[in-house]
């Protein structure tokens, strides 16, 4: 197979596990037992989409490195943002105790 199908394969294998791993509101509390950084859901999602896109051993590589710095970014943004509107919180509390 030539390199621009491998990388078309590839790539829409990755747009796949977006769509799949776009964050749920519903589900930000819940807590999954992890594999090293990702939850064991994920990694079972992960070798799915190998057996799908029939990825060799580089291009799943390839995959779980994107697939990690997806998931760390999903959840640094979650934390920041409840982060912030825990200050915020603090913030109108605070006026209006006052």
């Amino acid at each position: 197979m030539d390199i621009e199908t491998r990388t078309s394969i590839l790539m829409d294998a990755f747009e796949e596990l977006k769509k799949r791993w776009e964050l749920d509101e519903d589900k930000l509390m819940v807590r999954e037992e992890k594999a090293d950084v990702l939850p064991e859901s994920k990694v079972s999602e992960l070798m799915e989409l190998k057996e799908k896109y029939k990825l060799d051993d580089i291009e799943f590589l390839f995959l779980v490195g994107a697939a990690v710095g997806f998931y760390q970014g999903q959840m640094n943004v979650k934390s920041l943002v409840i982060r912030k509107l825990n200050t915020v919180n603090q913030f109108v509390n605070a006026l209006l105790k006052k």
